[in-house]
């Protein structure tokens, strides 16, 4: 059915504006991956409280995940994503100059509450400028967009480190974010009609309750946290100096390998989903996905041969892409009125287990540590940390197979609603 809505140049303009902040929200999350050397030895931290200092982004942007509908409906995506990108940038600046550790996770909260919104804006953009029909198609051209992003923050990331500092290097980016800000309060429009959500403001309560009690919905978004871990515990923070230890090569070079996962999540995408409509369920999806990835961790952890180990993470890259059917899942155990709810709801939880476990493997890598330490007097920590401490993520996965198996098939009912 026509919605009268058509894609034009000013729109997909407006649109892009939103999807480049998400693409530095990324890039800002998944950068100290490439620093976590000289964070250690400015900060005199072991990786215990690199992980917790890392991960205070992710507390933000988890509490802040459900209220950002009702604070976009109240704002408007101008503001919203302008403001949004100031606060990231002031975090960013703060995490840059600070020589205090509570001032660096004061910065790295700041960040993370910054980025919050970014996801949502975009959708909730193109959900009210481009016709329906297209919803899915931009909807994967954004999180296409994270990937691009969270590419950026391996490579040409670790490149300005080495060159310049990660001092220069995090200073950079917020002039970057400076760049998107103006953009945002020139480009985009300073009233959208957004669509009728008032429900969620008057009743947020009512609406958080009912979905709160849905065991579908809570379930998907834990399944959903775990199957995210070797994106948001793995990927994110712990891969390069795990790469870094195994193969004894610069941040640089593991970069690439970690990056590897990213591309593989990246083209992944439309075949996995096309597998789950083909099969005929996403939870069947959901749990091979679980299997693949928990098997392939196995032989990434011992493996010593770096070319073999890239092609593994290209593989977990690509099944990663199961964990990404669950918001379609907590869609659709959901009404359609309250859908957006029960997607920001999972992805809060998914957000929540990053939270968790960025600083248990830092933890547990002190734990494995063999009492070695740098002239500095720094701690080394060799690969059987790193393999010791990994091992808990297929463990994981396999948390979320026992899980899964509670989930309820929805394609069926999916296909007759529409």
């Amino acid at each position: 059915m026509d919605d009268g809505k058509k894609i034009n140049a000013r729109s997909v303009i407006i649109w892009s504006v939103a999807n480049l902040f998400y693409l530095y929200e990324v890039i800002l999350r998944v950068s100290p991956s490439v620093m976590t050397d000289g964070l250690m030895r400015h900060y005199g931290i072991t990786t215990s409280l690199l992980g917790l200092l890392v991960s205070c982004f992710y507390f933000s942007y988890t509490l802040l995940q459900i209220p950002c509908g009702l604070i976009l409906d109240r704002l408007g995506a101008r503001n919203l994503i302008g403001f949004s990108v100031i606060l990231s940038i002031v975090g960013s600046v703060l995490f840059a100059i600070t020589d205090q550790m509570w001032i660096g996770q004061l910065g790295r909260f700041l960040v993370g509450a910054g980025a919050a919104s970014a996801f949502v804006s975009s959708l909730q953009i193109a959900s009210v400028l481009f016709p329906v029909r297209y919803f899915p198609l931009f909807a994967g051209i954004t999180n296409m967009m994270g990937t691009f992003g969270a590419l950026f923050g391996g490579f040409p990331v670790a490149r300005c480190v080495n060159v310049f500092g990660w001092r220069e290097t995090v200073l950079l980016l917020a002039i970057f974010g400076v760049v998107i800000a103006l953009a945002a309060f020139l480009i985009i429009p300073k009233v959208i009609k957004i669509s009728e959500n008032t429900h969620l403001r008057n009743h947020f309560m009512a609406v958080l309750m009912k979905i709160f009690k849905n065991k579908q919905i809570i379930l998907s978004g834990l399944v959903g946290g775990f199957m995210y871990l070797p994106i948001s515990a793995f990927s994110e923070l712990w891969a390069i100096p795990f790469f870094m230890a195994n193969y004894g090569v610069d941040n640089e070079t593991a970069s690439f390998a970690a990056s590897t996962l990213f591309i593989g999540f990246a083209l992944g995408s439309i075949p996995v989903a096309m597998v789950a409509r083909k099969i005929n369920g996403y939870v069947k999806t959901i749990r091979f996905s679980i299997v693949g990835v928990a098997l392939l961790f196995i032989p990434l952890i011992y493996v010593h041969n770096i070319y073999l180990s890239f092609a593994i993470v290209f593989l977990i890259g690509i099944l990663t892409n199961g964990e990404v059917l669950v918001f379609t899942c907590a869609k659709n155990n959901e009404s359609p009125r309250n859908a957006g709810s029960a997607i920001a709801f999972s992805n809060g939880l998914i957000m929540f287990a990053g939270l968790i476990f960025q600083p248990v493997l830092g933890v547990l890598l002190d734990l494995f540590w063999t009492g070695k330490v740098s002239e500095h007097g720094l701690r080394i920590y060799d690969v059987s940390c790193y393999q010791n401490a990994i091992l808990t993520l297929p463990i994981c996965l396999i948390i979320a197979y026992a899980l899964s198996l509670y989930m309820k098939e929805t394609i069926e009912a999916e296909k007759n609603r529409h």
